[in-house]
């Protein structure tokens, strides 16, 4: 037991989940106070009260549980006070012959729909439990194994069985509607039996990959599931509170840092210039002066949504954080966050004129008009920060003179881009032009990455 904990908080930090080392010793203090070895449903309880500190962490601990344990369709679905217990059933397959699962005792295929036009899913979902349907351990085609399922079980010829009667006038309309929904659970049912093989015979990487799709911290801005955008909208604004807070030149005293050897001696005089304790000097938190320009055209919208998230958030602490957003023209947006709440400052921004003119991003007009009008406020103080995929629709004029006068002048110029690296010299981006004259330019695809650059920035 000890080693699959320590098995699972490895595999949960290789999905960007943060398991500290205290947590896991919570978690074997836990173990030993359970007494006996616990069960699956109890291991997973343990480790879920002991290593995940956030709400969507849970369904993790569930699928490490599981490929453990292996699959258990009533664990996840519910199903199990549903379930008739000790069943023994046999259903009929489309060529007549009988599908043997339990004892082996038969259910011919008009039980089923007797069972189906009765209501009674407990019949069907004890079906489910006790058949002894399995996948080819190579079969990763959901469509093929459902259609496979379905004929085995007698889902086919029970629904051919019920059209064929509605036709026939033997059912009525409404008996008919009500029989569709057991069919449609009956469906769901087989679905999720497929699911829990495909994991149990899916190797560690690829398990581990699609554990990482779900992860609000490691989901792709441009490709992630509309499930996770409340998760990691609550990240986002986490970061947007860490960037309007950074860490200045100046020092106090503090827990961490370095060492002041001066007021270290100054204490130590108090002691007779014994130095019985150090004095560590940590950096004081000072308020950013930062103006972001974020892209809002199509091709990179979903990043925007977090991306203006981000910037929201940080403006809302501090007033004099400055914000554009473009598409082919530039528009301070400045003043318009400050005065509104966010789900009204983004349905205002369906409506809004002065960014987007044409639907196609041009950085070279943008940066034109960066220059001409935001360009002589910049002071060495200032970082700023550009985020979008610098994709210049193959107009002429790239504005890249623009960005070296910003560099020279900027304390520093940073670039975020949510297109991988690979695809920064391909057709109309102009990503490899752009980070020549940045300070630095980062790959942000996730929030991993974007808390990584975070730390760079503080």
């Amino acid at each position: 037991m000890e080693y699959l904990i320590y098995e699972i908080a490895r595999l949960l930090r290789s999905t960007g989940v943060a398991v500290a080392i205290s947590e896991v010793d919570d978690c074997l203090r836990l173990l030993k106070a359970f007494g006996p070895a616990p069960d699956k449903y109890g291991f997973c309880r343990l480790v879920n009260a002991a290593m995940i500190k956030t709400t969507w962490g849970e369904e993790y601990v569930l699928w490490l549980v599981e490929l453990y344990y292996g699959p258990n369709p009533e664990f996840r679905n519910g199903h199990i006070q549903r379930l008739s217990g000790g069943s023994s059933l046999r259903a009929s397959s489309p060529t007549g012959e009988a599908l043997a699962f339990g004892s082996g005792r038969g259910l011919p295929v008009e039980m089923l729909v007797e069972a189906v036009l009765r209501n009674q899913p407990g019949l069907i979902y004890a079906m489910i439990r006790g058949m002894s349907l399995s996948l080819d351990p190579d079969c990763e085609d959901r469509e093929t194994a459902l259609l496979e399922f379905r004929q085995k079980s007698g889902w086919l010829e029970t629904a051919v069985i019920l059209d064929r009667r509605r036709m026939q006038g033997l059912i009525e309309e409404t008996a008919y509607l009500q029989a569709q929904v057991i069919l449609k659970n009956w469906d769901t049912l087989l679905r999720e039996e497929i699911e829990q093989q495909l994991k149990k015979n899916m190797s560690r990487e690829y398990f581990l990959s699609e554990m990482k799709k779900h992860n609000p911290r490691t989901a792709g801005f441009l490709d992630y599931d509309k499930s996770l955008e409340a998760e990691m909208s609550l990240e986002i604004q986490k970061l947007g509170r860490k960037l309007a807070i950074r860490k200045g030149r100046r020092r106090r005293v503090g827990k961490k840092g370095v060492i002041g050897l001066q007021k270290t001696l100054q204490r130590a005089v108090k002691t007779g210039c014994v130095p019985l304790s150090l004095v560590r000097l940590e950096r004081k938190p000072c308020r950013p002066n930062l103006w972001l320009l974020c892209d809002m055209s199509n091709s990179v919208s979903r990043f925007s949504y977090f991306m203006l998230m981000l910037v929201y958030t940080a403006q809302k602490r501090y007033s004099h954080i400055r914000s554009f957003l473009f598409v082919d023209m530039l528009l301070e947006v400045t003043a318009y966050f400050q005065e509104r709440d966010w789900n009204e400052a983004m349905l205002g921004l369906r409506t809004m004129r002065g960014f987007n003119l044409t639907s196609y991003s041009h950085y070279g007009n943008v940066l034109q008009q960066f220059a001409g009008h935001a360009l002589p406020e910049l002071t060495s103080q200032t970082t700023v920060l550009i985020l979008g995929d610098a994709k210049n629709n193959a107009n002429i004029r790239d504005g890249s003179e623009v960005l070296a006068e910003i560099r020279e002048k900027a304390a520093a110029l940073y670039w975020l881009n949510p297109i991988s690296p690979d695809l920064w010299s391909s057709e109309d981006c102009l990503m490899e032009k752009y980070q020549e004259h940045c300070t630095q330019a980062f790959y942000c695809s996730n929030i991993e990455q974007l808390e990584k650059f975070l730390t760079v920035l503080s």
